[in-house]
């Protein structure tokens, strides 16, 4: 998915550069026009104006593309918070955020004069065609649309630019359910090891103080020997082959435990844990 985000991205952005690499001749030209007509040669006939005319131009162009890109990772750094408001008020929020910004002011000003320039060159050399008169459609509007729309194009790559990163980076909630599921049985998984540890040490305990007291008593004794047995039969049908007996020893040492838990211990699946149990239940 990376991989597939870094080209789309890419492709997008070597589209919206060819664009503006297009149009630096035309921007070039309209500052062309208010630089003096005599100007010393540099290469040719390439001039000292034209020079100065090429770097402005250059400077709008570029700054087009850096103030896009720079609008694009504002829409991406948008806060949670603003991303979650509901109702109209949300709503004015996210395009106060996205828009009222000085990126977007920069990118409306530099569009505004390479449009301008734009379509002052199609104006300027723009030649009959025949759909003109065909159609009844006036010249003007295709003067605009092949020389002045740069502002609007500039804007709706900074959206799509955004969008592509935020499509795709976006979380599969399925994925962020499963893995919270995961840390919880994980949870308490450890938590119902620590307390088969802190029992198993009770145990060692007890067993302990019951060997001390067995010389001094045999009922001792055999209460020691009746609490090693209980122990070894819970260990017994913790470990068997009989998952049944599993489930139902999980459950009576540990009867806090969720099913999806005593799932886990026993090796078997949530519904025949809850099967199982019920069952007994009943019996």
């Amino acid at each position: 998915m990376q991989n597939k985000t870094s080209f789309t991205t890419l492709g997008l952005w070597a589209v919206f550069v060819a664009l503006l690499i297009a149009l630096l001749p035309h921007t070039a030209w309209a500052f062309r026009q208010y630089e003096p007509m005599e100007s010393p040669a540099l290469l040719g006939s390439f001039t000292w104006a034209d020079l100065i005319s090429y770097v402005l131009a250059f400077a709008f162009e570029a700054a087009i593309a850096v103030l896009t890109h720079k609008l694009a990772k504002h829409f991406e750094t948008m806060p949670k918070k603003i991303k979650s408001l509901e109702g109209w008020h949300g709503e004015w929020e996210r395009f106060s955020y996205r828009y009222m910004n000085g990126f977007m002011f920069g990118l409306i000003i530099t569009t505004c004069v390479s449009g301008m320039a734009n379509l002052a060159h199609a104006v300027q050399f723009g030649q009959s065609l025949a759909i003109f008169d065909s159609l009844g459609i006036s010249a003007n509007i295709y003067s605009f649309a092949f020389g002045g729309v740069l502002p609007l194009v500039s804007l709706t790559f900074a959206n799509v630019l955004s969008n592509v990163v935020e499509d795709e980076e976006a979380p599969n909630p399925l994925l962020v359910k499963a893995n919270d599921d995961l840390k919880e049985i994980r949870k308490q998984l450890r938590d119902t090891e620590l307390r088969a540890k802190a029992n198993e040490e009770e145990f060692r305990k007890q067993l302990k103080d019951a060997e001390l007291r067995v010389n001094a008593s045999e009922e001792g004794k055999r209460l020691a020997e009746d609490r090693f047995a209980a122990m070894g039969d819970l260990i017994r049908y913790l470990f068997g082959e009989d998952k049944r007996q599993r489930i139902i020893a999980a459950r009576k040492q540990w009867p806090e435990l969720p099913n999806s838990a005593i799932a886990i211990i026993a090796g078997a699946s949530p519904a025949y844990v809850s099967e199982t149990l019920s069952a007994d239940i009943q019996v």
